[in-house]
């Protein structure tokens, strides 16, 4: 018997696309892994919806007033503390690698439907192009964060709203059952309501079916009931959405980023003008076929993603699903006149072409190949922990038995909380409003800029005992000629300070084994179990 078999030209480059870009991302995450801020917060609420089947109410790890902790992540926390419990730190860095690479893949999914030529939709010369961007932009450098969780959805939301643009009406019904796991997920959800609401807009002026949007869109409003707080976790999204994070580097400009992905940036803001002016300019466009739907959503994101960087991952996913086609409508025509002005054969150009798509797999694999046989793995995560929190000054504390209420860096918190609570509480975490209050956060900034006309208010409000900070922060000359606080402990970056009642007449200074210390990173002495949710 004879089996012949035949292989689908096709399918084999689309697999071959979808490989390399899942490599390019894995290598990229194990090579760029240093250990997120948020990361804590996000293994004790997980660690707490395992022990009790529901979100932490209650802040116990701070000595400044809190109110309800309204955690929007609390159900990506859990999965992202299973992950950890289960896999180890390889298992948060192949999440974090995995979530991006569905966001890609529902990307080209949606960028496939909308353009007529379904083997044109996975150039890979455009793709290459977008993740670079979203690698200056900081999407991936760090450990798993839940806002991963929101450019996946979004990435599935256009998807099926595109479908649904093409009359696969039944599909709507997917989008309620979708923001429910959304809202309890990441906050970003709300993102996907502005965006079925811009939908609707979009197609009223394209005279289209448009209806179908607002009615979805009221029942995906009803969802956002669906969560453990009920009407006040709907208040609060509501107000957050309004608060003046100027302090946070994630809600500033996507313009103070590295001038690489400023120049990324401003040629994608540019590109869209470029595509829409050419496109008009030859006729290929005009107001009646303009689709109105596809070029609100891209103005109203654009905006909103060039005032914080927090947006600038949906910013990518909507360029990338929007101006693929209209890219390449442009690039093809410019390289078509180019070819007769040079008078290059067509066969010769198609070779051309072809040789720059080879090129370019082979850049990827090999670069994907040297990572993995030349990277340490644990080397992102050393070079991280040293670099970015205060090991050392927090070992000092440790060995010399020293406890009580610390100040410090309000991004440090959920560390400090994870490995040495109830030792020692915290002013405050990097939770800010989802816990604390606005007046808490400002006063612990201008403390520590030495800000303002008291700016000493943080502590002699609130009276810690121990005072960790940087060296190069203001702070540290007001703290030196400060009677009640003494330094006892320096190194080059760190300096911490004891009130009176804490001091000792000697202490012991460490010589930190860091393997050691790293093969322990996750161990915590938190006690869940006495954790009451008022």
């Amino acid at each position: 018997m004879n089996f012949k078999l035949k292989f689908n030209r096709n399918s084999i480059l689309t697999a071959i696309f979808y490989i390399a870009i899942f490599l390019l991302i894995v290598a990229y995450s194990f090579k760029n892994n240093a250990v997120d801020y948020d990361l804590w917060a996000r293994l004790i609420m997980g660690n707490y919806v395992f022990h009790k089947g529901f979100p932490m109410y209650s802040d116990v790890v701070s000595y400044t007033p809190t109110h309800v902790w309204y955690d929007p992540e609390w159900l990506s926390s859990a999965f992202i503390y299973f992950i950890r419990v289960k896999f180890g730190i390889i298992g948060l860095t192949f999440l974090k690698a995995i979530l991006f690479y569905l966001c890609m893949f529902f990307t080209s999914l949606a960028i496939k439907d909308k353009v007529r030529n379904k083997v044109f939709a996975y150039n890979i010369g455009f793709y290459l192009i977008l993740l670079f961007i979203s690698f200056q932009a900081s999407l991936i450098n760090f450990s798993v964060r839940c806002q991963l969780v929101t450019f996946v959805f979004m990435a599935i939301w256009i998807y099926l709203l595109e479908k649904i643009r093409n009359n696969q009406n039944k599909l709507l019904v997917l989008l309620p059952f979708i923001m429910l796991i959304w809202l309890n997920s990441h906050g970003g959800c709300i993102a996907g309501v502005g965006i079925l609401l811009l939908y609707g807009i979009g197609e009223f002026l394209n005279k289209k079916p448009f209806k179908k949007y607002f009615i979805t869109l009221f029942f995906v409003c009803l969802v956002f009931l669906i969560n453990p707080w009920g009407i006040d976790y709907i208040k609060f999204i509501v107000d957050s959405s309004y608060l003046d994070r100027s302090w946070i580097s994630e809600w500033q400009s996507p313009f103070s980023r590295s001038l690489m992905f400023n120049f990324f940036y401003f040629v994608m803001l540019v590109s869209i003008i470029f595509c829409y002016g050419y496109k008009l300019y030859f006729k290929k466009i005009n107001y009646q076929n303009l689709d109105k739907t596809k070029l609100i959503v891209l103005f109203v994101v654009a905006i909103l993603s060039s005032k914080y960087i927090k947006h600038s991952g949906l910013f990518i996913v909507i360029y990338a699903i929007f101006m693929y086609e209209d890219f390449y409508f442009v690039y093809n025509d410019l390289m078509e006149k180019l070819r007769k002005y040079l008078q290059i054969d067509i066969i010769a150009a198609r070779y051309l072409s072809y040789l720059k798509e080879i090129i370019i797999y082979f850049i990827i694999f090999a670069y994907s190949l040297f990572v993995f046989v030349t990277v340490p793995f644990n080397s992102s995560h050393y070079a991280s922990i040293l670099i970015y929190y205060p090991v050392q000054p927090l070992r000092f504390l440790e060995m010399n038995r020293i406890k009580g209420r610390l100040f410090s860096g309000f991004y440090y918190g959920s560390f400090i909380s994870y490995k040495y609570y109830p030792d020692i509480k915290i002013y405050m975490d990097g939770r800010q409003e989802q816990v604390y209050s606005s007046q808490l956060f400002d006063e612990a900034m201008f403390f520590l800029a030495n800000l303002g006309d008291t700016p000493t208010k943080a502590i002699t409000r609130y009276k810690p005992d121990i005072i960790l900070v940087e060296n190069s922060w203001r702070c540290n000359k007001t703290l030196v000629k400060n009677s009640d606080f003494k330094n006892v402990y320096q190194d080059d970056k760190y300096s911490v300070y004891l009130r009176k009642n804490v001091q000792k007449f000697s202490y012991s200074y460490p010589d930190l084994n860091f393997d050691n210390y790293f093969n322990k990173l996750f161990d915590t002495v938190f006690d869940y179990s006495k954790v009451k949710n008022k």
